[in-house]
Order: structure tokens, then C-alpha cells, then sequence
């Protein structure tokens, strides 16, 4: 339930540690930068210091100009350790995902100086180096050993699902699972109006999760063969589908839910390997939210998200990935039944508000537990100084 700030005593401040420029990645976008107004009307204000900025984030994917790009990272690195020198007039210390872009834990190691209570957030399977065609030559630079470092320095974890949960047990014992969420006051199910028109069998994702769509080409070509239906990708580069015939729409933050929101099915393939398994939900979650009917790879989160035939399709083999299509661009009503079955689960348990009420909890949750050991310490170094 929303709270009025002025209801509190003092809001709980927090400078949030992450590695990109706002509105620039999934991974920040869904979770800590769509939580933040929700955050505030709770009571905590939180900072966003991100360690790039957008002259970096130019930089780096241009071949050569490697002094310009040392230059950059350089600057980044003084600038975000001159942040964390800050921390003290914080209550709280937030790091999603790594404090640097590249290199060891070294400004992860400087917080704890502050002594103020960390946690750390993460929603893919960062200690695992995953690298594709968009960002294969800074992969040997990021480090993902430093994971289980950041989850030993935290107070607290915040993991995406419980895949990932299992690993950051092995190193701290306070972890909570708050899942990626959906604005749903944002994404809403369009009516569909007027004559029927063509079924939209849609992907929607960033360049670099695209590979597994197109990897996924000898499978889905000849099942959209068969189908009356259009395929749609909504993405911020053009894919290589080789003969799928498909029509193209380049993402932008402005018209990403109207895009979705066109779909009629909606579809996350994934490969079975450790990254794709610790990749939360994030696409079923968005085609669900607009009512449409999710075909997911039945891996990971997707497992957690999706009740197979009661809100969406879950598939494991070439078969299962056409009859599932199949049945659901030829039957309409089926259609809107999971489609309203899968708005009503983002409604129920994957909301932005549902998420950022939670992720507020374990806020209060950790600075009450630091605050306690504070003054059990003081107490305790009292105690051996009585006065005499």
C-alpha cells in the first residue's frame, strides 16, 4: 500500500551502485530504476550513481581507440570512488549487479570502509562469463569471479529468482528472491477492435539476448512456414533469421509497450546452458502483462512464471513448439483465456508495486539489522569501560 513520506520520521536514504546509465538496460529498467518513484512513496530515496556514462557507452563498442577508451574508464573510475567516498551520509549502500563495468571488486572492497550496510542485486548468471557478437572483446575484462566477492561484502542479497538464489546461499546466508517486475499502470491489455486481423507472433529483447533467437532459426522457420500468421521482432538491432520471413521494429523505450502490446503470442526460446538458466523472466513477463499468450522455453524462471496450459505454453521440443503455436493461432478463444489467465499472474505476483514493496522490506529489513548490531557493539564496549 502506497505510504505518504511525510508519515515517516526520516526517509531511508540510499545510493544505488550501478554499472550503466539510466534507462539504458534491461536489467536496471525493470528493477531498481522502475522501483525507485514506488520506493520514494515508501519512505526511502534512492540515488542513482551509475560507474559509465553515455561517452563511454559510445566508446566502447567502436573498434581501436583504445586510449580514448582507457581515458574513459579511467575518469569512470575516479568518479565512482569519489561517490563511494560519500556513502557515510547514506543509510543504505545498493549495487546491482557490479559497481564497475570491467575489472576485479576493487571499488566493491572501498564500501565497507563506509560502514554502512550493503546489498547487493543481480538477475542473471553473472559469475558466469557469457560473451556474444556485441560484446565479446571486454568479456576477458568483466571479471564474473567477483560475484561471490560482492556476495560475501553484502549484508543482504537480492536475487531475481531462485536459480540464483541457490548460488549466492553458498556465500552469505541472507538472500531474498525479488523477482524482475512490470510496471502494469504502463502495460495494459489493448482491445482488440474492429475486422480480425492477422495473428502477430512476436519476440521482443536486446541485441545481445537476440542470439538466442536466432539460434533458434532451424527450429522456428518451418513451424512459421505453416502458419497464417506474422512474426514481428521488436529489438534494438536487426536479426539474422535467414529464410523467416519477418518485419522488423527497431526498440526504443518510448514505443517498447505500445510495440508488445500488438502481440498475440508472444515467445522466449532458450538454449540449455547455465546462463540461459539464470535469466529471469523478463520477456513472458511483458507479453503476459499485455494479455498475450507466452510460448516459453520450459527452463529456469520461465518455470516459475508459467503454469503450462493454464497461462501460457511451456516447450522443450521442436513438437511441443509447434503444436503450441499451432493450437494458439488457430483458436482465438484459447488465446484470450491464457492471455487473461497470464495478465492476471503479473497482476497477482510480478507488479512493480508487488516487487518494489518487497525489495523495500528487506531496505528496512537491513538497516534495522545493522542498527542493532551498532548498539549491541556500543553496549558491549560500554560494558568494559564501566565508570568508576
Amino acid at each position: 500500500m502506497k505510504r505518504n513520506t511525510t508519515e515517516l520520521d526520516e526517509p531511508i536514504r540510499v545510493i544505488a551502485l550501478v554499472p550503466y546509465p539510466a534507462e539504458t538496460t534491461p536489467s536496471q529498467r525493470f528493477r531498481i530504476e522502475q522501483w525507485m518513484p514506488y520506493l520514494a512513496d515508501l519512505g526511502i530515496q534512492v540515488d542513482l550513481i551509475p560507474f559509465a556514462d553515455q561517452r563511454l557507452m559510445s566508446l566502447l563498442p567502436l573498434p581501436g581507440r583504445q586510449l580514448k577508451k582507457a581515458a574513459a574508464l579511467s575518469a569512470a573510475f575516479l568518479r565512482t570512488a569519489s561517490r563511494i567516498g560519500e556513502a557515510y551520509r547514506y543509510d543504505v549502500v545498493f549495487i546491482h549487479r557490479a559497481v564497475s563495468i570491467v575489472g576485479p571488486a576493487a571499488l566493491e572492497r572501498l564500501i565497507p570502509l563506509m560502514r554502512r550496510p550493503i546489498i547487493f542485486d543481480f538477475d542473471d548468471a553473472i559469475y558466469r562469463l557469457h560473451t556474444t557478437r556485441a560484446n565479446r572483446f571486454f568479456g576477458w575484462l568483466k571479471f564474473p569471479g567477483k560475484t561471490k566477492t560482492i556476495c560475501r561484502l553484502s549484508n543482504h542479497v537480492v536475487v531475481g529468482n531462485h536459480y540464483l538464489a541457490d548460488y549466492a546461499r553458498q556465500f552469505n546466508p541472507n538472500v531474498t528472491v525479488v523477482a524482475t517486475s512490470v510496471d502494469t499502470q504502463r502495460y495494459q491489455v489493448v482491445p482488440r477492435e474492429g475486422e480480425p486481423k492477422r495473428i502477430v507472433i512476436g519476440w521482443s529483447g536486446s541485441s545481445t539476448s537476440q542470439t538466442y533467437l536466432e539460434s533458434f532459426v532451424p527450429v522456428l522457420a518451418p513451424i512459421l512456414a505453416d502458419l497464417d500468421a506474422e512474426f514481428r521482432v521488436v529489438s534494438n538491432r536487426r536479426p539474422d533469421l535467414g529464410s523467416i520471413s519477418f518485419d522488423w521494429r527497431p526498440w526504443s523505450p518510448e514505443t517498447e509497450v505500445q510495440e508488445i502490446a500488438q502481440f498475440d503470442i508472444g515467445i522466449m526460446p532458450m538454449p540449455d546452458e547455465e546462463w540461459a538458466l539464470g535469466k529471469c523472466a523478463l520477456k513472458a513477463l511483458q507479453y503476459m502483462a499485455v494479455g498475450a499468450a507466452p510460448v516459453c522455453s520450459a527452463l529456469g524462471a520461465n518455470c516459475e512464471v508459467i503454469r503450462h496450459g493454464q497461462n501460457g505454453f511451456l516447450a522443450t521440443t521442436p513438437d511441443d513448439w509447434r503444436a503450441s503455436l499451432q493450437e494458439l493461432v488457430c483458436d482465438s478463444a484459447l488465446r484470450r483465456r491464457l492471455g487473461s489467465a497470464a495478465r492476471e499472474t503479473v497482476e497477482q505476483d510480478f507488479s512493480m508495486t508487488r516487487c518494489a514493496s518487497r525489495f523495500a522490506q528487506v531496505v528496512r529489513q537491513t538497516l534495522a539489522q545493522s542498527q542493532e548490531r551498532r548498539r549491541d557493539l556500543v553496549s558491549v564496549n560500554v560494558g568494559e569501560f564501566p565508570p568508576t
